[in-house]
C-alpha cells in the first residue's frame, strides 16, 4: 500500500463544503458515541445511521460511505484502548470530539475520481461535493482505495491510498548505526552524518511567535492568527524532520544490505537528560520506524540492539572501559591500545552484536521449522498407519 499526500487549492464555496462536511462527520461520530454501549455491536451502531439521517436530514448531503467510516473510527478507537489497556496502560472513556479535535474525513473505495487536466491543476471530484483543485506533483500508481481529507493549519490536503506495491533497491553492505547529538548518526563504515538540528534552525521565529501570542486576548481574532502563525512554524520544522528522515533512510536502504541500529528507550533519555530537547528534536525513533518499513519492501534486514556498553568496550578485544567520560570523544583500550573515535567504536559494537542476534534468531527459527516438518510427517506416518 502507498498513501500519497497532495494539497488541495480551494475558494470559499468549495472551502466552505469541506468545513461543513467535516462538522456533519464530527456529530455523527458524537452521536454515534452517546448511543454506545456495551450491548451495540458495530454492525448494530452503523445501522442507527439510518435512524440519525431521519433525525438529522443533513447527513442526506454526505456520501454514505463517509458517513459508514466515523463508525469505522469509532470502534477503532475502542479497539487501541482494549490494546493499551491489556499493556496495563490507564485508560479512560473514549470522548466526544469538540470542532478543534476534528480534522479529517475518509471516502473509502467509492465516491472519487481524479481527474487529469493538464493544466496548473488537476481535480479531485467528491461525491455530493464536488469538482475540488488537486495539485498531483507526482504519478498515482495502482487502484485508489480511500481518499482522507485533513485540514491543517488552515490548509486542505487529500491523502490518497492505493493497493500498489513499493519497489525498493538493496544494497550490499552490512553496517552498525550510533545514534548521536553532535553527529545525527556514525555507521560503521566510518561515516558521520551531521545532525541538522531542525528546532534550531527556527527557534528564533519560533520565540518570537510564542510571545506574540502570549500577549493576544484569549477568544480574540488576533489571537487565533497568532495561534495559526506559530502552529505553521511548528509545521515548517516537523516538515523538514521529516524530509531528512525519509531520505537518509532511503539512503542507507539503498546502499546495505543489513542494518544494525540501537533500540534506544527515548522515554528515558529525555526524562533523565540535559539534552531532552535535541533528543526530541532528532527523532531517532521515526529513523527506525522508516528503516524498518522500508528494509521490509527492499528485501534487506534491519536488527534492534540492546545499546548496553556499546560505548565503553573495545570493539577489537572487548575489554570495557568504565571510566569513560561522556565528554571524552575518543576511545582508547587499555589492554590493546586500541585509539579511534568512540561513536565509530559503538558502530562497530552495534554491527557485531547485531550480526550475532540475526545468526541466533535464523538459527532458532531453523530449528522451528524442524521441528513442526518432523512433527507433520509423524502425524502423515501415524494416519497411513491406521
Amino acid at each position: 500500500m502507498i498513501t500519497y499526500k497532495f494539497r488541495l487549492y480551494l475558494k470559499k464555496a468549495e472551502e466552505e463544503k469541506l468545513e461543513i462536511a467535516k462538522e456533519v462527520c464530527r456529530q455523527t461520530y458524537n452521536h454515534l458515541l452517546s448511543e454506545l454501549n456495551g450491548r451495540y455491536t458495530k454492525n448494530e451502531i452503523q445501522n442507527y445511521l439510518l435512524d440519525l439521517k431521519v433525525c438529522y436530514p443533513e447527513m442526506n448531503e454526505i456520501h454514505s460511505k463517509v458517513l459508514q467510516m466515523e463508525n469505522q473510527r469509532l470502534f477503532s478507537n475502542l479497539s487501541s484502548l482494549s490494546k493499551l489497556k491489556k499493556k496495563g496502560h490507564k485508560v479512560g472513556r473514549l470522548r466526544f470530539k469538540g470542532k478543534n479535535w476534528f480534522k479529517t474525513f475518509t471516502y473509502n473505495q467509492s465516491g472519487f475520481k481524479l481527474i487529469k487536466t493538464n493544466k496548473r491543476y488537476d481535480l479531485l471530484h467528491l461525491s455530493k461535493i464536488g469538482y475540488i483543485p488537486i495539485k498531483l506533483h507526482r504519478e498515482v500508481e495502482g487502484n485508489i482505495k480511500n481518499i482522507t481529507i485533513k485540514k491543517s493549519n488552515e490548509k486542505w490536503y487529500a491523502s490518497i491510498t492505493t493497493d500498489a506495491i513499493i519497489k525498493r533497491e538493496c544494497g550490499t553492505k552490512e553496517i552498525g548505526i550510533d545514534a548521536g547529538i553532535m553527529n545525527y548518526i556514525y555507521d560503521s563504515e566510518g561515516n558521520a552524518y551531521e545532525n541538522p538540528k531542525h528546532f534550531d534552525k527556527y527557534h528564533s521565529e519560533l520565540k518570537t511567535a510564542q510571545q506574540s501570542l502570549s500577549r493576544k486576548n484569549k477568544g480574540s481574532n488576533s489571537r487565533k492568527k497568532a495561534r495559526i502563525k506559530v502552529a505553521k512554524i511548528h509545521e515548517k520544522i516537523a516538515n523538514a524532520r521529516d524530509d531528512f528522515i525519509h531520505k537518509l533512510s532511503a539512503k542507507l536502504i539503498k546502499e546495505n544490505k543489513f542494518i544494525a541500529i540501537e533500540k534506544l528507550n527515548i522515554k528515558n533519555l529525555m526524562s533523565i537528560s540535559y539534552n531532552a530537547k535535541n533528543i526530541a528534536d532528532a527523532s531517532w525513533g521515526k529513523l527506525s520506524c522508516y528503516l524498518h518499513y522500508k528494509a521490509e519492501s527492499a528485501g534487506c534486514v534491519v536488527q534492534d540492539v540492546d545499546p548496553a556498553y556499546t560505548t565503553m568496550d573495545c570493539s577489537f578485544c572487548g575489554t570495557r572501559n568504565n571510566k569513560l567520560e561522556i565528554s571524552q570523544r575518543k576511545f582508547v583500550c587499555k589492554k590493546c591500545n586500541k585509539e579511534i573515535s568512540r561513536d565509530y567504536n559503538s558502530a562497530l559494537n552495534i554491527l557485531a552484536r547485531g550480526k550475532e542476534l540475526a545468526s541466533m534468531e535464523k538459527a532458532s527459527n531453523t530449528e522451528q521449522f524442524v521441528q513442526q516438518d518432523a512433527s507433520m510427517k509423524s502425524e502423515a506416518i501415524s494416519l497411513n498407519s491406521k
